[in-house]
């Protein structure tokens, strides 16, 4: 079920999820679109007052962690592996090596080790975040396998930049089609081995206060192996639906970041939109716009924040089925498998409560909702919506281990990764 929104002969707007082809239960009309007009100024008003009030206030813990705590045995065994929860700036590079179990839709359940090293660079303060390094290798019980690094260096006291990200796996995928109507039908399944090495380096420099500007480049190749049709149980030939592609582009970044820690921020913004122009070797030249707008607002006295995002990829072109954008997976509406949903254009928001609970444990809460369309324009005529929470526990200075529970509307998922979602 999905909801819909819809203009009448009229001109009145209604909302309704759809339950059937003929059978439509209607929400509201256009009084939830008045109610938005009455109190959206005061809403906005309020959430400036958080904005203001907040901005100086550390993050509230559900309950204080004594000073003189002795460590649990948790906290010992962790630190056999470096994990120890905070950062020693004394050293050139702390390190954490930890052996992870994980599970997500897609992959199932598997295990891996997640190294982690903090660092700062030659002329860092210590006020300034450190740079980091995140390995994560994985191995899953349906024979996907992979790792993914991602490297931010910070240079010049954080003025400059430097993005390093490869992505390395072999692991089991689906494809639907393109777009919604097309990813409710459950006949519509193909199955296959999405294999993806990719590079994607980013320099950015500071040019006025928090606010960057970039360059980078992007090297993808994409294949599809054993692809079968999951209702007759047919193999086709990769090719013939999902071509293999190598795609290269450059890519122009603008970014507003005032964030405290880009890895899990407690406050400030971001504000990026990044352009790229690529070259594929199987089809015509094609375009990406990209855009994340991001915010973590402190609650003062009551425990916690509020961590919300909006983003939207958009292409032009012809976009191979690789870099096509997508609903699903553990980063975003999480409750839906990833590449079930996918089409030209995608928007969607998510907001969710963090809460620190006491020492390294903590929660969220969040809901979501989002669309993929052929066009910007009919984003709007169907919405999906997930909601969940999730358990957090932290491993190094503000990078946390995530344990969460997605719910779409058709399927309940379960994922268990690294490092917040946004």
């Amino acid at each position: 079920m999905k909801w819909k929104l819809k203009k009448t002969k009229l001109g009145q707007h209604i909302f309704y999820k759809e339950l059937s082809e003929n059978n439509r239960f209607l929400i509201s009309k256009p009084a939830i679109f008045q109610t938005i007009k009455n109190y959206g100024s005061q809403f906005f008003l309020f959430l400036n007052l958080i904005l203001f009030t907040a901005s100086t206030l550390a993050v509230e813990p559900l309950f204080n962690t004594p000073e003189d705590m002795d460590p649990t045995w948790v906290d010992n065994l962790l630190n056999v592996f470096g994990a120890d929860g905070g950062f020693d700036d004394s050293k050139a590079i702390d390190m954490s090596y930890l052996p992870t179990a994980y599970y997500t839709p897609e992959k199932k359940f598997g295990v891996g080790l997640l190294v982690v090293g903090l660092y700062k660079t030659d002329s860092a303060t210590s006020e300034e975040q450190p740079s980091s390094l995140v390995i994560n290798s994985f191995v899953s019980m349906n024979k996907s396998y992979g790792v993914t690094v991602e490297n931010m260096n910070f240079f010049n006291q954080g003025q400059e930049r430097l993005l390093l990200d490869v992505d390395l796996h072999n692991e089991a995928s689906v494809y639907y089609g393109k777009g919604i109507s097309k990813g409710d039908v459950d006949s519509n399944q193909y199955t296959f081995e999405e294999q993806v090495y990719s590079f994607k380096p980013r320099w950015m420099t500071e040019v006025a206060e928090n606010y960057f500007i970039g360059i980078g480049g992007d090297l993808i190749s994409a294949s599809a192996e054993n692809l079968e049709y999951t209702k007759t149980n047919t193999k086709y030939d990769s090719d013939s639906i999902l071509p293999t592609n190598f795609s290269s582009g450059i890519v122009i970044t603008s970014v507003y970041d005032s964030r405290d820690y880009r890895l899990n921020a407690t406050k400030g913004w971001l504000f990026q939109v990044d352009a790229g122009l690529y070259h594929n070797d199987q089809q015509d030249s094609f375009s990406t716009y990209n855009f994340e707008l991001a915010n973590y607002i402190e609650l003062g006295t009551a425990p916690g924040l509020i961590a919300w995002q909006m983003q939207g990829h958009f292409t032009s072109g012809d976009v191979p089925w690789n870099l096509m954008p997508d609903l699903g997976g553990s980063s975003a509406m999480r409750g839906y498998i990833k590449g079930r949903y996918r089409d030209d254009q995608m928007a969607m928001g998510q907001v969710e409560y963090r809460l620190p609970i006491f020492q390294r444990y903590g929660m969220v809460f969040w809901v979501a909702a989002g669309s993929v369309a052929s066009s910007v324009e009919k984003l709007n005529d169907d919405i999906l919506m997930s909601y969940g929470t999730g358990f957090r526990f932290r491993i190094k200075d503000n990078i946390n281990l995530r344990a969460d529970i997605g719910v779409g509307e058709n399927d309940t998922n379960f994922y268990l990764n690294v490092n917040e979602v946004f």
